[in-house]
């Protein structure tokens, strides 16, 4: 690393180079971090392009008989809790809703866990776990392993919450082992479920046959079912609090789904929900590309490295050699105070009051990270929240319970998920 003034021979992260210069600092013997207070290398250090036709929008709206239905089965809980006058932890129901999804179109086997009572405590505690394992995984990625190779009741000893890891691990191996033993042709390629797994499109794809193998799969499942389960739960969660906190918001929301639905038992046709503008622009802050994540839930909360292999990276004067570690966080670049004045605030205004609509600010919002690495799972998650969010608001009148923002919903722990604080209670909903 060094400006581009300089020798190079001190253009090298490994010859000697100080732990800071300027604006770049080392967080950890193989990566840095830049300061990118103009918000604007986040796009250098991801750039590139990525196209996945499993989760195209064409294929996510082929899903959306399955996602509607699943809709409806949260609301047939939210409707046992309600006549009880029972409390819902919104984070643990809308996990269970978003795993039944990912699960009915990965592996086209639902994991059915809106079933479960008390809404399947012991798999929200799997996921988190994991996440909070891949802490340690990324420092000492040798301690899996170790923990592989021990009997399971010892690693139950040693940390209950790896037994889950490793049902979960388990699960997703013996369902991938049964596609991998079939892998037969599809037959329904133009239905209304969802006409293979992605599982389907690795083992038919021009990857190496070493790529295919079935412990690179399940990692491959492992990834996609957290990915799917618990970040756009939790983008949920946040939205919910606040919108239900903001009255004023909250008038607003739901006068525009009353104008639009008059059933409020109706159902939503994902393209419709799509074209709410208060929905749209002002909840889930997309005012022309539909990114839908609130920029206060973040999506990953931990720093993502990415690395540019073959070519130099440059942040104002300085360079960054090629085959060097950057790793850069969404919860940085979302509180940057030169592009999101008092940033912890929920002021949906602040995009459409823009000149522009508040097109330009959508550079800067990273929930889905960006480039080639940008999450797969956009689309799928769009339509998720779309459909849900006008669903509930729409079909019931509801309020906060015992829930406090510092306790409750705040990012207080970085598990590569954001968790709250130790003490939360969840972020809970009275229906009405």
């Amino acid at each position: 690393m060094k400006s581009s003034k300089e020798d190079n021979s001190h253009s090298k992260l490994a010859n000697g180079m100080n732990n800071m210069i300027g604006p770049i600092i080392r967080i950890n013997p193989y990566e840095l971090h830049v300061d990118d207070s103009d918000g604007d290398f986040y796009h250098v250090a991801f750039s590139g392009t990525a196209l996945n036709p499993f989760f195209s929008k064409a294929s996510i709206v082929r899903l959306q008989p399955i996602i509607t239905s699943l809709v409806e089965k949260l609301c047939a809980r939210i409707d046992e809790c309600k006549n009880a006058g029972q409390p819902i932890n919104m984070r643990l129901a809308y996990m269970c809703f978003m795993t039944d999804v990912i699960t009915s179109y990965s592996l086209n086997r639902c994991w059915n866990h809106l079933d479960i009572p008390d809404w399947s405590p012991l798999w929200c505690k799997t996921i988190r776990e994991t996440a909070e394992m891949s802490k340690w995984l990324k420092q000492f990625p040798w301690i899996w392993k170790i923990i592989e190779g021990l009997p399971e009741n010892l690693v139950g000893a040693l940390n209950p919450g790896l037994i889950l890891v490793l049902d979960m691990q388990n699960k997703t191996k013996r369902q991938i082992l049964d596609i991998m033993e079939k892998n037969e042709p599809n037959e329904d390629v133009s239905g209304d479920g969802p006409p293979r797994t992605i599982f389907h499109e690795l083992l038919n794809s021009d990857l190496p046959p070493e790529e295919k193998c079935l412990n690179n799969l399940a990692q491959e499942g492992q990834n996609i079912i957290g990915a799917g389960a618990d970040t756009t739960s939790n983008v949920l969660s946040c939205t919910t609090f606040h919108v239900l906190n903001n009255p004023t918001v909250l008038a607003k929301l739901k006068k525009e789904l009353e104008t639009a639905m008059r059933d409020k038992f109706g159902q939503w046709d994902l393209a419709a929900a799509e074209q709410l503008p208060y929905l749209v622009s002002k909840i889930m802050l997309a005012p022309s590309t539909g990114l839908t994540r609130c920029r206060l839930a973040y999506g990953v909360s931990t720093h993502l490295a990415r690395i540019a292999p073959n070519e130099i990276m440059r942040f104002q004067e300085w360079e960054i050699p090629a085959g060097i570690p950057v790793a850069m966080s969404a919860v940085i670049a979302h509180h940057n105070e030169n592009i999101f004045p008092d940033s912890h605030s929920f002021i949906p205004e602040r995009w459409l009051d823009q000149p522009d609509g508040g097109r330009s600010l959508e550079r800067y919002l990273l929930s889905f990270s960006k480039g080639s690495r940008q999450c797969i799972g956009l689309n799928l998650a769009k339509a998720e929240l779309f459909l849900m969010l006008a669903t509930i608001f729409r079909r019931y009148d509801m309020e906060l319970y015992d829930t406090i923002f510092e306790r409750d919903v705040e990012l207080k722990h970085d598990m590569f998920l954001p968790q709250p604080s130790d003490e939360s209670r969840g972020m809970r909903v009275l229906f009405k």
